[in-house]
């Protein structure tokens, strides 16, 4: 049964009672949409069903055998059926669909109609569909309607013209003059476009860019007016006049004057007026102010206004909204680079902030914490981390534990504080501890000369594995320490003591889950197991520990134990089911140490023995062969070498693998590479730059920077070395950025959600081509074959580019694992342009490949040299490779 009106339908959906009746009535009416398209030809029925359609699509089930119904409908004359058909055309099409390339006609002839709403049609589903062959199709009928008498036209092509500019940004030259009438026009929705397609110009034009720092001081004007005056109180929300055209005029102003320092001399009394003004009560003053701060970090202002966007930004971040708070942070962690002492007044909201209900303002605030670490403020703010520790998501506690012992590592001011620190990190969260830095720890103990420092690091390790043995990197460096200073551990007990504690008492029960030596027997001959600790990832982590943590307030707790109460100690680690075997070898090791330094204690031999016999028949083999080892060096006829044995061990050596430059602050590096990235030629340094010089003076030193950093990739420079020989390393913290900022961990490929094309744009050239070197075009060249990646990259090019090479580079996965996080960074000669579109995913299953657009801007026509790096994970490693290519053909370039 079919539905003739749309009213039908919806009364049919309506009324079903469960899914499977809403999803019959569907299965028919499509059905019957079906056998009408095919039989009927009615201009009236298609209408109909297309309405249908577009209804059941809204309901979420497929209709894409309607799209070329939609194409014809929107072919029709009438302005009904045109009205239905383009909607029908934005929702069911994208611009990656082929079918697409139908609609050309039909939109340049409605862009010819009389009929303004026809045209304003037209152009409202180019803005939201059109294909890079649809927008270079039409680009000359939208430059035509931006100088249309009707504003309403006007501001619809503005926006087609923000759509084309995004998908051929080599179309972006055709509107930079037309910029400035529109961004003078009486109505509010065309100056609103203006801004939009101007900020948009300048991410792709150079040309455009110095168009836009021409129009600062007009776009200055508008903003101050809408301070003074309401010219339009039918745009006013909440009291604050036309909030969007501000928010759109100061993202141009942002885009503008970054860089230029006489661009932003005119801005510091504008800025300054919307900071002071505004009214940040509501969620629409707090917009425009957030983007005023935005837009005095991002350019060379004065330190006064500087200092007021951060305090603009601490207003958000005491508000009581969410999403206030959390952009606050966000920007927060990007500004403490330039501007660390007054994001540092601001501290204490920040630590309020790790304790908030909503988790991604508690990630948020924890790094931004660890951003604010500097020598003076490390010893509060790593206190105030321990406290959220033990109450820390699951998921954060790896990345906190980690850049906690980075923090106390790079700023610990002495030993004590350091080995204190520590202690408690692995108290709270060992088993989230990585091996490197639990090796630094152990290291640092060993190589100190204090032997008091070595003996409070083994009195309160042996305290706290008593009170709890759940975390893993605790009893590891816990058990190291106490085998290895045993004689520290209980050289303050007198010879009365030590006397007694040679006669082994009853155990006493321990404090720490499964650590009852003799209780393990007892539970488990009863059929209870010991109690399991609890998992990092089960919702008992997200609570407070079973064994209450220690105040930060609290001093650690030591105890000087007997002997036999060490060996009780470390048996009970070796049987306990909570510990990793990792743990039961180094706490067998340490039985051995303990009672090789006191084996004038017959009884303590026999104990330590005794605990070796137990575990010779572990189903561990490594466990079992240090068991069977330890216990003959126990025995009389090793006597003699038993000394030698168990005596203390040298100081490990090892090269130190450095921290990340950017351990502690992960948004610094990100934001760093990617400002070199946008524009070299106007900031080469931080994405914050405080600006006091004149604007020649910037950009002679940007110059000579971004020269040196194209030298170094690409030694290029006429003292640079033979291509054989290795590049000159520059000194850490040299000029701005290097060309390794560039080559770090950072991607240069935006994740999905980022716009593309954030480089600077190619410059279009008039000549067509020739023939020659076409046939070297199309063909796929090997560049990098290695660990399972295969990368192959096919040069082409358009015959109204000649001096723009497109390659599109094939990531291959042969290997048999997948691969994820894939980041592929790449360099050119100074005399060349990059520009770099996201890849297609950055994950490749075995026996896929995924796809990345590099375009690359040659103008002086010579040989492609490209110098690239790869980085992915895969089976749980992290792969990264420099290599270099120029298997061009020289034709390609020319």
């Amino acid at each position: 049964m079919s539905f003739f009106r749309l009213k039908d339908l919806i009364r049919a959906v309506r009324v079903c009672k469960t899914a499977a009746d809403e999803r019959n009535v569907i299965r028919r009416e499509s059905a019957a949409i079906r056998t009408s398209f095919r039989e009927v030809e009615s201009q009236d029925a298609r209408y109909v069903n297309v309405q249908k359609l577009l209804y059941i699509y809204l309901l979420g089930f497929p209709v894409q055998f309607g799209q070329l119904e939609c194409l014809k409908l929107a072919a029709s004359p009438r302005f009904s059926d045109k009205r239905v058909g383009y909607l029908g055309v934005t929702l069911l099409l994208d611009e990656r669909q082929d079918i697409l390339t139908l609609l050309t006609n039909s939109l340049k002839s409605d862009m010819h109609s009389t009929d303004d709403y026809i045209v304003g049609l037209a152009l409202s589903t180019l803005s939201c569909v059109a294909s890079s062959e649809v927008a270079s199709d039409l680009v000359d009928e939208v430059e035509r309607l931006l100088d249309s008498p009707r504003s309403y036209l006007r501001k619809k092509a503005t926006l087609a013209a923000v759509r084309i500019v995004r998908r051929e940004p080599e179309l972006a030259t055709a509107f930079v003059k037309r910029i400035q009438p529109l961004l003078g026009d009486r109505h509010h929705g065309v100056k609103l476009a203006a801004a939009t397609l101007l900020t948009e110009l300048c991410s792709y034009s150079q040309e455009a860019l110095e168009e836009a720092r021409r129009l600062v001081p007009t776009a200055a004007r508008l903003l101050q007016t809408l301070m003074v005056a309401d010219p339009s109180p039918e745009h006013s929300v909440g009291g604050i006049a036309d909030p969007f055209l501000q928010v759109a005029l100061l993202r141009l102003l942002r885009t503008a004057a970054r860089g230029s320092q006489a661009a932003t001399d005119d801005l510091n009394d504008v800025l300054t007026c919307v900071a002071t003004r505004v009214d940040g009560t509501r969620n629409v003053g707090m917009a425009v102010l957030y983007e005023c701060a935005l837009t005095v970090l991002a350019i060379p202002s004065e330190q006064p206004l500087r200092v007021l966007a951060i305090n603009l930004l601490g207003r958000l971040l005491a508000d009581s909204d969410d999403n206030a708070r959390y952009v606050a942070l966000a920007t927060l962690s990007a500004a403490v680079i330039t501007e660390a002492p007054s994001v540092q007044r601001h501290r204490a909201t920040v630590i309020r902030c790790m304790r908030d209900d909503d988790v991604s303002i508690r990630r948020r605030a924890v790094d931004l914490s660890f951003a604010l670490i500097s020598p003076d403020t490390v010893k509060p703010i790593v206190d105030e981390i321990l406290r959220v520790l033990p109450h820390a998501d699951a998921e954060l506690r790896p990345s906190i534990v980690y850049r906690l012992s980075a923090a106390i590592t790079l700023f610990a001011d002495s030993h004590e504080w350091h080995v204190e620190r520590m202690l408690r990190v692995l108290s709270l969260g060992g088993s989230h501890l990585n091996s490197r830095d639990l090796f630094k720890f152990i290291r640092l103990v060993a190589s100190s000369a204090d032997e008091a420092l070595q003996r409070r690091a083994a009195r309160t390790s042996f305290a706290l594995l008593e009170r709890d043995v759940a975390q893993e990197a605790m009893v590891i460096a816990g058990a190291w320490l106490v085998g290895e200073y045993a004689d520290l551990l209980v050289e303050s007990r007198g010879p009365a003591a030590a006397a007694a504690s040679s006669s082994l008492s009853p155990e006493p029960a321990l404090h720490g889950p499964g650590l009852d030596a003799e209780g393990l027997d007892i539970l488990g001959a009863l059929g209870s197991p010991a109690p399991a600790p609890p998992r990092a990832d089960s919702d008992s982590a997200l609570s407070p520990a079973r064994v209450a943590a220690i105040g930060l307030d609290e001093p650690l707790p030591q105890t000087v134990p007997e002997p036999a109460g060490v060996v009780r100690l470390l048996a009970a680690i070796a049987r306990s089911p909570v510990t990793s075997p990792a743990a039961k070898r180094v706490a067998l090791m340490a039985v051995a140490k303990v009672a090789g330094r006191f084996a004038d204690q017959p009884e303590l031999v026999a104990s330590a023995r005794e605990t070796y016999s137990r575990h010779v028949h572990a189903a561990d083999a490594e466990i079992q062969a240090r068991a069977a080892e330890f216990d003959r060096l126990l025995g009389h006829e090793l006597d003699g070498v038993r000394a030698a044995v168990v005596e203390r061990m040298p100081v490990p050596e090892y090269a130190d693998v450095p921290y990340e430059e950017y351990v502690l602050n992960p948004t610094a590096m990100r934001m760093k590479a990617l400002t070199v990235i946008r524009r070299p030629a106007i900031q080469p340094a931080d994405l914050i730059t405080a600006g006091t010089e004149s604007e020649a003076q910037v950009d002679s030193a940007n110059k000579a920077s971004v020269a040196r950093y194209l030298f170094n990739l690409m030694e290029e420079s006429p003292d640079a070395p033979p291509p054989d020989a290795p590049a000159p390393r520059q000194a850490p913290g040299g000029a701005a950025d290097s060309i390794a900022d560039l080559l770090s961990s950072t991607s240069l490929s935006p994740p999905l959600s980022i716009s593309p094309n954030v480089m600077s744009p190619v410059a279009a050239a008039a000549a067509v081509p020739d023939d020659a070197g076409t046939a070297d075009l199309d063909k796929e060249y090997d560049v990098y074959n290695k660990g399972g990646m295969r990368i192959t990259m096919t040069p082409s090019k358009k015959p109204r580019l000649p001096a723009v090479v497109d390659l599109m580079t094939k990531f291959y996965n042969e290997g048999d694992c997948a691969m994820s996080a894939l980041n592929f960074l790449v360099a050119v000669p100074k005399s060349q342009k990059i520009q770099i579109h996201p890849p297609s995913g950055q994950h490749i299953s075995v026996g896929s490949s995924v796809t990345q657009l590099l375009r690359v801007s040659n103008p002086t026509k010579a040989a492609l040299r490209l110098r690239m790096k790869i980085m992915f994970d895969s089976n749980g490693q992290k792969y990264e490779d420099t290599f270099d290519f120029g298997g061009f053909p020289p034709s390609i370039g020319a």
